[in-house]
């Protein structure tokens, strides 16, 4: 379904642990695909490992796609540098994952297990599309993605399978669009 609705110069991006991501990765090169970069996301913060049967999982690798090898995608460099102390952007991404004030709950639990860091999905926006742009999430979750668009000047469209998450994103999104609107 994604490579029908995405423009021939449009990129994707996929999130995923060591669970589905390499599946995932390979579906996509057998449908023609073309992997621009994975980019491994370390936990600064990670879950432990209560079990103490493996090793602890601290980060998840994303996959960044085109439609095929000919498009023309969009990647802003020098924003990416001069969001990195001026240095060249590398394919490790050490950023935290969701906590304290940014971490949504719901009677004192997780509102979502897999909660995405702002941080993570504003440097995917800002790399890698333009203001304006449509920022298409299939599963949208808590709608982290939809928060970091109306924040990046970017269109945003989300799908959630999930009747309660889909209401906690659009609670969100609709929140962040008024303070947006009230501050302008």
């Amino acid at each position: 379904a994604m490579a029908k609705v995405l423009k021939d110069n449009g990129s994707i991006w996929v999130i995923g642990s060591y669970h589905n991501i390499f599946r995932v990765g390979n579906i996509m090169q057998n449908l023609g695909f073309w992997i621009l970069n994975d980019i491994i996301w370390v936990k600064s913060n990670p879950m432990p490992n209560f079990k103490g049967t493996r090793f602890n999982n601290a980060h998840e690798t994303l996959i960044w796609a085109t439609k095929n090898e000919k498009s023309k995608f969009t990647f802003n460099y020098k924003s990416a540098k001069s969001s990195n102390e001026d240095k060249q952007m590398r394919s490790d991404w050490l950023i935290p994952i969701c906590s304290g004030n940014e971490r949504i709950k719901e009677n004192n639990q997780k509102a979502h297990s897999t909660q995405k860091p702002s941080a993570l999905l504003r440097r995917i926006i800002l790399t890698t599309s333009n203001k304006g742009d449509l920022i298409l999430d299939l599963t949208m979750g808590s709608g982290s993605t939809g928060v970091a668009c109306v924040n990046t000047n970017r269109n945003f469209i989300g799908m959630e399978l999930d009747e309660d998450y889909f209401n906690i994103a659009k609670e969100r999104i609709e929140k962040i669009n008024k303070e947006r609107e009230e501050n302008e």
